[in-house]
């Protein structure tokens, strides 16, 4: 175990650590829902809000942190990958209330930070400070994407798909001029991210930004028909006292 700028501990893939986190991340998530549950919509908006801005003030101390400890590096630190700048989209989401903002971005989400919290990249064991930056964006994004699916059913139709392709090809369209002036690699338009991940399958750059189009849109298809079919099926209704 790591102290809060120890780098001793690193960590390690599907060890105790790692199920312990995913565990524990859905036993709150299952609990926060539940508690939710008894308030009024707006305060659960309020709630949501708050996490959101903790996710983003946690994404944001990075920087300073990163300074203090003399590691802070450009081209990999400013939150411009899909799972650190996402904090900040769902803080707009949870102010205005926004379900078309939030059905664009809910596919990155489960197709791109889910697959984060089962293959992290992160490098440092708990209670390293950016372990703990990492776990819960990671997580507490997945949970915000669910919720207003969950408790406010929330409805994805195909429009969604088409605008998250777009607005995702656009979003990497302008990181990808970034990465050219930092010569850096965010959003992994420049190359596959180090590390053993998902991407380690897909071949070799610039091929696998078109294999990923093709997978991001099926992909997609494949959660909206999901995400259709939980839909329809009926609900348990508690038989009448």
């Amino acid at each position: 175990m790591n102290s809060f700028f120890g780098t001793n501990n690193l960590f390690s893939s599907y060890s105790s650590e790692h199920f312990i986190l995913l565990f524990g991340f859905l036993a709150f998530a299952i609990g926060i829902i539940r508690y939710l549950k008894g308030y009024s919509e707006d305060y659960q908006r309020k709630v949501l809000l708050i996490i959101a801005i903790i996710l983003s003030v946690s994404q944001l101390s990075k920087i300073p942190l990163n300074l203090y400890t003399n590691t802070f590096d450009i081209t990999k630190d400013i939150p411009l990958h899909m799972c650190n700048f996402l904090p900040f989209v769902m803080v707009v989401v949870y102010a205005i209330k926004s379900r078309a903002i939030w059905a664009t971005v809910f596919f990155w989400i489960i197709l791109g930070v889910s697959q984060a919290n089962f293959t992290p990249s992160v490098q440092y064991s708990l209670f390293q400070y950016d372990a703990i930056r990492y776990w819960m964006v990671h997580m507490g994004l997945v949970l915000l994407a669910f919720y207003p699916a969950i408790s406010w059913k929330w409805e994805l139709e195909l429009k969604d798909v088409v605008r998250t392709i777009i607005w995702l090809n656009i979003a990497a369209l302008i990181i990808y001029g970034l990465n050219l002036l930092l010569n850096s690699n965010y959003l992994y338009v420049m190359g596959k991210p180090p590390g053993t991940t998902f991407f380690s399958i897909l071949p070799e750059w610039p091929t696998y930004i078109l294999v990923l189009e093709v997978i991001i849109i099926v992909w997609s298809l494949m959660v909206l028909g999901i995400f259709k079919l939980i839909r329809k099926v009926p609900q348990t209704k508690k038989a009448p006292r």
